[in-house]
């Protein structure tokens, strides 16, 4: 779950991640990257909800990122078609889909609202890093 823009009008949705300049850089034989793409099945923003576990090629789910990023750099570089045949397919979702109005929408309609919310309802099977638990 990501909103689009972060603190000071920083967008979340990037081309290029600055781990990839940090491995070169410093001659790394991997990027630091904590969690790769292909362990991403959702994504949730303030745009809607991107299931990337339905994206039939790595275009697809390009183009599903770029459909839920909003108007980030990456967002306004989507294929509107190809969105738009991806929300046909429900690898798009946007909250009207959803009946929800997007006016009316807060945290409270999520089913988890917090890292620990996530660990119970996985039954204890995910066990985020240490530094995003707050308890």
């Amino acid at each position: 779950m990501v909103e689009t823009f972060r603190e000071h009008m920083q967008p979340a949705f990037v081309e290029r991640l600055d781990a990839w300049t940090l491995q070169e850089q410093s001659g790394m034989a991997l990027p630091p990257i904590m969690i790769y793409g292909e362990d991403v099945s959702h994504i949730l923003t303030e745009e809607g909800i991107a299931n990337l576990l339905l994206c039939r090629s790595d275009a697809e789910r390009e183009q599903a990122i770029r459909g839920v990023a909003g108007y980030t750099a990456v967002g306004l570089a989507r294929d509107r078609r190809a969105v738009e045949n991806l929300r046909d397919r429900g690898v798009i979702r946007r909250p009207q889909d959803l009946g929800i109005d997007p006016r009316q929408a807060t945290r409270n309609l999520l089913a988890a609202r917090s890292m620990r919310d996530l660990v119970d309802a996985s039954g204890g099977l995910y066990q985020p890093p240490r530094r995003f638990r707050n308890w």
